[in-house]
């Protein structure tokens, strides 16, 4: 799966009516939010077999220990080359405190709360903790 050429302006388009949607496991969730950030610029669901296949934390995990590789990490490796989070381009996905979001450069997106305010929030990366990175490749 690689980016399609206009990849940044599905990107863009895929975000914007997500900026004030609330976390919902299963449907508006760190792992659907990403995998529909990778469909945008790429066309291709990377997670469809997960989807409509949990609904709370609890059932994440067994999602992912049934149908993943146990963890969203190891299922993310399994999917995608994992990269060093200092060298994450901009669309690349992004791990940090356990929180799955997308590089845009000098700071994450992921679905969380800010305040009173839920939906996308971002993240500067120098306080991403722990951080991980998987590239989400460009079109040949």
């Amino acid at each position: 799966m690689n980016r399609l050429p206009d990849w940044e302006a599905r990107l863009a388009a895929y975000l914007e009516p997500l900026r004030t949607l609330p976390f919902a496991w299963g449907k508006h969730d760190c792992c659907t939010f990403a995998a529909g950030a990778v469909k945008a610029m790429t066309g291709v669901d990377p997670m469809p077999e997960f989807r409509g296949r949990y609904t709370t934390a609890r059932g994440s995990v067994r999602a992912l220990r049934r149908i993943g590789a146990g963890t969203l990490a190891s299922t993310l490796s399994g999917k995608f080359e994992t990269v060093d989070p200092s060298l994450a381009h901009r669309g690349d996905i992004i791990m940090s405190d356990g929180l799955l979001g997308i590089c845009l450069g000098p700071f994450l997106v992921a679905v969380g709360s800010e305040g009173d305010r839920e939906g996308l929030i971002r993240i500067d990366r120098a306080r991403w903790g722990a951080p991980r990175a998987w590239h989400v490749r460009f079109g040949v």
